[in-house]
């Protein structure tokens, strides 16, 4: 009987091949190069949705707020807090809306107060940025009466951030109650306020 002979094939082992030093520098610069073009677009970004968002929370609350006293035939106020109970603050810190029925711009809850408070918003995440409010009103204060109108205090809200004008976003709240946001109607690169509101150009603290 004949003996089958295997023929086995060895082959030559395989040799495992790293990266050397000098193609991880050449990653490396790659990565830099790609990081420091792409940086200031993502930053840029985020801090113009931050400021979109902003605007986009105030022109919501105010209509809520103008919702409110319609539906309830009530004054009702809206302004800056920092504690969510009273009128305080900065507009960035946040900003709370209330019935006035007594008229006073108070928040008055406590000891049998009549007031109920609409909302409470808060500003968080976005210290960053400012919110400013222009307005007929010196008090800074925002009111509805209950036909939706605001009473003598139209004004402008105008949102910045460490950019300056140039990026800066502006909402506009009419004598009639509604609120829209503003645009570079001349092209200059900066919002332009409406006649109402004295025209030319928005302008950061």
């Amino acid at each position: 009987m004949e003996k089958c002979s295997s023929i086995r094939h060895r082959h030559p082992p395989h040799r495992r091949r790293g990266f050397t030093l000098i193609e991880v520098m050449v990653v490396l610069v790659v990565l830099a190069v790609l990081l420091s073009v792409g940086a200031p677009s993502f930053t840029n970004l985020i801090r113009n949705n931050r400021l979109v968002s902003a605007v986009y929370d105030l022109r919501g609350s105010l209509s809520t707020a103008r919702s409110e006293a319609l539906a309830q035939r009530v004054f009702v106020t809206v302004c800056s807090s920092n504690d969510g109970a009273s009128c305080s603050g900065t507009w960035e810190d946040g900003y709370i809306a209330f019935t006035d029925f007594d008229g006073d711009g108070t928040l008055d809850t406590g000891g049998g107060g009549p007031d109920d408070l609409v909302f409470l918003a808060e500003v968080t995440g976005v210290r960053d940025i400012t919110i400013n409010l222009a307005a007929a009103d010196a008090s800074g204060r925002l009111r509805f009466d209950p036909q939706g109108t605001a009473l003598n205090n139209n004004g402008t809200f105008t949102v910045c951030d460490v950019r300056g004008a140039g990026e800066a976003r502006a909402l506009f709240l009419s004598n009639a109650g509604s609120a829209r946001s503003l645009e570079d109607t001349n092209g200059d690169g900066i919002v332009n306020l409406p006649a109402a509101a004295g025209g030319g150009n928005v302008s950061c603290p």
